[in-house]
């Protein structure tokens, strides 16, 4: 911890660069425990303490995730699991959010500052608005082959990051869980029972807010929504 916090300047808020699921998200140029990458790296920290209770519930999502690698999955690459302020590392992407790069608000123009933008970038074309999400569809449905199946349960454009090439990767995973496999009518469904309802307003499947399951068919509608508002720009409902 004490490591990520001189490398983010006490997570100060000139190095955050936005918020996710699990929490805000600070950039900084090197940590002396992890190989130096080019890009720079993003920490994710929690807004409050985990307790004993979510440390463990962490500690078992780390281990689930570590697992998981493809392409356009953003990879995990440290974990820090205080129980005042737990954390996870990532490649830090420049090229911002696929939200960020679609509606160029100005609160989107300071994220884009901060990882090195000094105007806004180009409008993304439909043909690049399809390979990134082309990059996420293949990272999700990479998940949801995993045995136990992994759902993401947060899918939408603010998760679905750009590097500077234009590559997209399927990001804050922090909400992912494996999945429980059920019988149901048409065979065998997996599904994850939650008392929390995850995911942002617009990208929400019904069927969560009615029964309190996610399954990959949520996930799916969520990728649908996305899908949706990136070839219309206009904003999830």
């Amino acid at each position: 911890l004490d490591e990520l916090i001189a490398a983010t300047d006490a997570f100060a808020e000139a190095r955050k660069v936005g918020e996710g699921g699990f929490g805000r998200v600070y950039r900084c140029d090197a940590l002396p425990s992890l190989p130096r990458v080019a890009c720079g790296f993003a920490v994710k920290t929690a807004l409050v303490g985990v307790g004993a209770q979510g440390l463990a519930e962490l500690q078992s999502e780390v281990r689930t995730l570590s697992a998981a690698c493809h392409p356009s999955l953003l990879p995990l690459l440290g974990v820090c699991l205080a129980p005042a302020r737990a954390c996870l590392v990532y490649p830090l992407c420049r090229g911002g959010s696929l939200e960020d790069r679609l509606y160029r608000t100005p609160a989107a123009l300071q994220r884009l500052r901060m990882l090195g933008f000094e105007t806004l970038p180009p409008t993304l074309s439909a043909a690049a608005r399809l390979c990134v999400l082309r990059d996420a569809a293949r990272a999700l449905h990479y998940l949801h082959t995993l045995s136990p199946m992994i759902l993401h349960r947060d899918v939408s454009a603010g998760n679905i990051l750009l590097d500077e090439r234009g590559n997209g990767y399927l990001a804050d995973v922090g909400l992912a869980r494996a999945a429980e496999a059920t019988a149901g009518s048409n065979g065998q469904v997996s599904h994850l029972s939650t008392q929390r309802i995850f995911g942002k307003p617009g990208y929400i499947d019904q069927i969560i807010l009615n029964d309190n399951q996610a399954s990959q068919l949520t996930d799916g509608f969520a990728l649908g929504i996305t899908l949706l508002v990136s070839l219309t720009g206009r904003g999830a409902v």
